[in-house]
């Protein structure tokens, strides 16, 4: 059973049991019942209004997250091949140094 189909049988059933047992007769049962059923159309309003809200926000999220994560992993792409770039001398020197330290260790032997 579906939440909206067992809130329905919920409601009538609450209502069913409200109105026999009550100890408001008359005018007054008239009136709580009609408030009551205001609220419930008004509460139910409300909930599918924040439905709708949700379901908007959820879309517009997807799409900002599909432009953002393009245009972000395009800046990081770009951002790494900079610093591979502007890297590899040094890499290379400390690479070298490297060399030399381990030749100058192996004489020392």
């Amino acid at each position: 059973m579906s939440f909206a189909k067992g809130l329905l049988v919920g409601s009538l059933l609450g209502t069913t049991y409200a109105l026999l047992t009550a100890t408001i007769t008359g005018p007054k049962r008239q009136q709580a019942v009609a408030q009551y059923l205001n609220t419930l159309a008004k509460n139910s309003a409300d909930v599918q209004q924040s439905a709708v809200q949700l379901q908007n926000a959820s879309q517009n999220m997807a799409n900002e997250l599909k432009t953002t994560a393009v245009t972000s992993f395009s800046n990081i792409s770009d951002a790494v091949q900079a610093f591979s770039f502007e890297a590899a001398p040094r890499i290379a020197q400390i690479e070298e140094s490297i060399d030399r330290l381990t030749q100058n260790l192996k004489k020392l032997d």
